[in-house]
């Protein structure tokens, strides 16, 4: 999870120095009890709580500039907590509150989900998400060495020619 949280920093780096403010907010979603994560009604007085997220989210929404926002987060996947964001996953990209209440995720918003395994995934979380597979080995070394080779093997075709 840190190399790419490193690789993505760097990128974010390079943008802000070309005037370009990335937002970044991180979360653990396992730290928090489901309704402290999204929200809550309390049944006693009817009364609507924020959660963390929804409040993470509303703010990032509510910027008006059309800079990159990303919202990190960062921990193991759950059931509990993963099977509300298939609404923001999906084409709607909204998250839908128990309140009733819906904060888009706009274009130029983005959710990253760092986690370790996808043991707990429902098929339908899975089929939403865009899912890169980082090996804790030094495996990319051999892509990177691949693409190398193959960019020499054109150079020299093209001098051939």
């Amino acid at each position: 999870m840190l190399r790419s949280l490193v690789g993505s920093e760097m990128c974010i780096r390079d943008r802000n120095k070309q005037g370009i403010k990335t937002s970044i907010r991180d979360l653990n979603p396992k730290a928090l009890p489901v309704d402290e994560l999204y929200g809550v009604i309390s049944l006693a007085t009817r009364e609507w709580k924020d959660g963390l997220l929804s409040c993470i989210m509303r703010d990032l929404s509510r910027i008006p500039d059309t800079n990159p926002k990303w919202i990190v987060l960062d921990g193991d996947l759950d059931a509990n907590w993963i099977e509300s964001m298939n609404s923001v996953m999906d084409d709607n990209k909204l998250l839908t509150l128990a309140s009733n209440e819906r904060i888009p995720l706009l274009p130029h918003m983005r959710m990253l989900f760092e986690i370790r395994d996808l043991a707990y995934a429902t098929p339908a979380t899975v089929s939403r998400a865009g899912i890169l597979f980082i090996s804790p080995s030094n495996q990319w070394d051999l892509y990177i060495q691949t693409w190398i080779d193959r960019r020499e093997d054109d150079s020299a075709e093209q001098r051939g020619i």
